[in-house]
């Protein structure tokens, strides 16, 4: 028996009239870069968020990568990050010069495991990226960062 990890298509049956017709008004308009959706979705991130700025990016992976350049992490940094994750995430840290550390797993979240992070803070650590897996936060509301 095949049973999926995740069932795209049957997210996407549930809401399908609204992605359908969302989809289908970006392309009567003609405004496939930036534009009225791409703004509204920047404010209302930036609402949801609390704060003054969202910014809508192309992937995960460039917002990535713009959010370690803005913190100022380059060349010499080190970034904790999970080995259980999209390539994405150790390629951004990658791009701006720095170095992935990464630390394993908890085994039953497959999150990247909190009790094993303070082990592998240096001096040249200046980031942790946690991944967010199938729904389950990585960090567990008692922990403090």
């Amino acid at each position: 028996m095949n049973i999926p990890l995740i069932d795209l298509r049957a997210q996407y049956k549930y809401i399908k009239d609204e992605i359908d017709k969302a989809i289908q008004k970006v392309i009567d308009s003609g405004n496939f870069i930036l534009g009225e959706n791409v703004s509204r979705l920047e404010k209302e991130i930036a609402e949801f968020t609390s704060t003054n700025y969202g910014i809508g990016v192309a992937n995960g992976t460039d917002a990535l990568f713009l959010a370690l350049k803005a913190y100022g992490i380059g060349k010499g940094d080190e970034v904790i990050t999970t080995p259980f994750t999209f390539f994405a995430t150790a390629e951004a840290i990658s791009q701006v010069g720095a170095t992935p550390v990464f630390v394993d797993i908890d085994e039953e979240s497959y999150n990247i495991d909190v009790n094993k992070i303070e082990n592998k803070i240096t001096n040249k650590t200046k980031a942790i990226i946690p991944v967010h897996l199938f729904g389950h936060p990585a960090f567990h509301p008692s922990f403090k960062v």
